[in-house]
């Protein structure tokens, strides 16, 4: 057990040694880093080392701790067996991670498996492999001090002095085996989080200032073990470059008198699974769970045909906050997740803006902290700050996945009313999230649904309500835009919601205070606003741009639905495997190279505009993925 664990911690460490060969070999790249600063660098890259070094080493654990006679340990076979199950898949590791060092300064990443489709077809590769050997001679030496250090510093299994009764030392073993297996799959995960996700490469951003530290937190091993069988993104090519923006570009300007003068604050609401389904503003007929949120939106700018890009919460922060849509698979899970972005929080923040994000689960859950940071959000408030709050209920955590949106909005709006203003703020709810369990003291008093979760938005709203209720008495409340969007729809039930279409339908909203005819707040007058407009959550931050009178060039993949005539009036979702493309009249379904399905009456023209617009969609994401040029 302790020759093992020593072993570990060696390689982890040889990846430490590694990452500061990498910092000082990019130098020219890495610039303005404080020596505090590198500190948490290194910190944070123990958490991805520790990952790679168990995968790469999972065989050797298994082999050096299973409960077996000391003979068999000590047998000359066995202890080689376990040795080079240690050393070659380590030393493979550490060789890519050095390799990487050089290759980084024409990639600007971390090799992943996409390394291998890229290059599938390069004969020379082997040849530029041997001529990068010479070239860079100070990194091979590197390499090899490295490999050596890993074969002398290896202990093999030596049993103890201490002669146990064979039950003890079985039941002992057994025991060790265990937990040791148990603290490497936390090691593994990132976390050990049982309802977190096991840590990505977006994970690293956590740790940065910039978008290009992200790869020195990285390892080589864990990128690439990470992106095995993972997309690998090629441009189709269905447009020349030079007519691509004339179709579809993703880069906005567009001048236009601010709807409120000054600078507002801005506070967007992401509902945790609040499908249109389950709002009474969309379904009349229903049950009453939202009956706050049904009178919030009467009295806002509300889409009547609105849609989220994914079916999970990883899909929504992107969209939401930097316009990025999901295609192919979730942004923040993917091997591209390190490129650099833009986001409303970028954009505002230049401008004076506080920029924070709330979110009641522990801090780094779903990997949300990681991508606020790379959207550079300013500040991040999770369970740690809301247990650090003396108001707060300390016994608030639901047992799941957080804080319940009753305590944790309370906390919301008393941190909001100390924010310097003008400010930027997001809040994400989680109490309707599968287990759906409920407080005590609401156990037995909500409305039920057709399914488990409405008794959960139920008591979101009457959440929501309060919050409201304390916030509109404050100094900063009527300067202040809201922004109400789901991350999400849930669980279906009506027929209508249970269509590829339907299964993507979201509240989307925008309530304006400043805009209100009575002190009271009970009456607002908006602009015309064609609210049967086809609305995403991609066009939540042009549309904010537009609200604001923001006049300078900005990146979305989403139009202004607010003061504009929408130009393209579709909305794009991925739904496994095909991309869908919805109009007023129907949707389409595009699998990559050709329409595999049309439903609904779309004329015939339409059918031929939304094709061109979803084949210049995708060529835009993923040109730009490749290219990093998503900003």
């Amino acid at each position: 057990m302790l020759q093992a664990l020593f072993n570990i911690l060696v390689v982890v460490f040889l990846y430490t040694v590694s990452r500061l060969f990498f910092y000082f070999t990019n130098l020219h790249i890495f610039t303005g880093i404080s020596f505090s600063h590198m500190m948490e660098i290194l910190g944070g890259g123990l958490r991805f080392d520790l990952s790679a070094v168990l995968y790469l080493s999972i065989v050797y654990l298994v082999l050096a701790l299973l409960p077996l006679p000391d003979k068999w340990r000590t047998n000359k076979i066995y202890a080689h067996v376990q040795k080079y199950f240690f050393i070659i898949p380590n030393a493979i590791g550490l060789l890519v991670n050095t390799a990487d060092m050089v290759y980084f300064r024409f990639s600007d990443r971390r090799t992943t498996c996409t390394f291998f489709s890229e290059f599938a077809n390069d004969s020379n590769l082997l040849g530029i492999f041997v001529h990068s050997v010479f070239e860079y001679w100070y990194v091979t030496i590197f390499a090899i001090i490295l490999l050596v250090a890993l074969f002398l510093l290896y202990k093999p299994y030596k049993p103890l002095s201490l002669q146990l009764k064979p039950a003890v030392y079985y039941t002992v073993n057994s025991v060790i085996f265990v937990v040791a297996g148990y603290l490497t799959v936390i090691g593994i995960r990132g976390s050990p989080g049982a309802y977190t996700m096991p840590i990505n490469m977006s994970n690293a951003t956590a740790y940065v200032e910039r978008p290009a530290e992200a790869s020195l937190v990285l390892n080589t091993p864990f990128c690439l073990i990470r992106t095995i069988n993972r997309e690998n993104y090629e441009n189709p090519h269905f447009f020349p470059d030079d007519k691509l923006d004339g179709i579809m570009s993703p880069v906005h300007s567009m001048p236009c008198e601010p709807l409120i003068k000054g600078k507002p604050n801005i506070v967007i609401f992401l509902l945790e699974s609040f499908a249109a389904e389950h709002v009474g503003f969309y379904n009349p007929a229903s049950k009453p769970f939202t009956p706050f949120l049904d009178s919030l939106l009467s009295q806002s700018i509300t889409f009547t045909h609105a849609y989220a890009g994914g079916r999970k919460s990883v899909d929504a922060l992107p969209a939401v906050f930097s316009s990025i849509p999901k295609m192919y698979e979730s942004f923040e899970s993917s091997s591209y997740s390190t490129n650099t972005i833009s986001s409303i929080a970028d954009v505002l923040g230049k401008r004076g803006y506080h920029t924070s994000f709330f979110h009641g689960a522990p801090n780094g859950s779903m990997g949300f902290e990681a991508f606020v940071r790379s959207a550079k959000f300013q500040h991040y408030y999770g369970m740690t700050e809301y247990l650090a709050d003396p108001a707060s209920d300390k016994d608030a955590y639901d047992g799941n996945w957080g804080i319940w949106d009753g305590d944790f909005l309370p906390f919301f709006e008393r941190s909001l009313n100390n924010l310097q203003q003008p400010f930027l703020t997001s809040v994400f709810t989680l109490s309707s999230h599968h287990p759906f369990s409920l407080p005590e003291k609401y156990k037995g008093k909500l409305p039920e649904g057709n399914v488990p979760i409405c008794r959960c938005i139920a008591y979101t709203d009457i959440a929501l309500r309060k919050f409201f209720s304390a916030a509109s008495s404050k100094h900063w409340f009527k300067n202040t835009i809201f922004v109400l969007v789901a991350d999400h729809s849930s669980q279906p039930f009506l027929p209508d919601y249970t269509t590829d279409e339907g299964l993507f339908r979201i509240p989307i909203a925008f309530y304006i205070p400043a805009l209100a005819k009575n002190s009271d707040s009970t009456t607002i007058e908006y602009p015309s606003v064609d609210t049967t407009t086809v609305a995403s959550q991609v066009d939540i931050f042009p549309s904010l741009m537009a609200l604001l009178g923001y006049s300078e060039p900005f990146f979305s993949f989403g139009q202004d639905i607010i003061s504009a005539q929408k130009q393209h009036n579709y909305a794009v979702t991925f739904h496994y495997p095909y991309f869908q493309i919805i109009s007023l009249n129907g949707y389409i379904q595009f699998d990559g190279k050709k329409v595999v399905a049309v439903k609904g009456n779309i004329p015939a023209a339409e059918q031929q505009d939304m094709v061109r617009y979803i084949k210049a969609y995708i060529q835009q994401y993923v040109s730009r993925l490749l290219n990093n040029t998503l900003h």
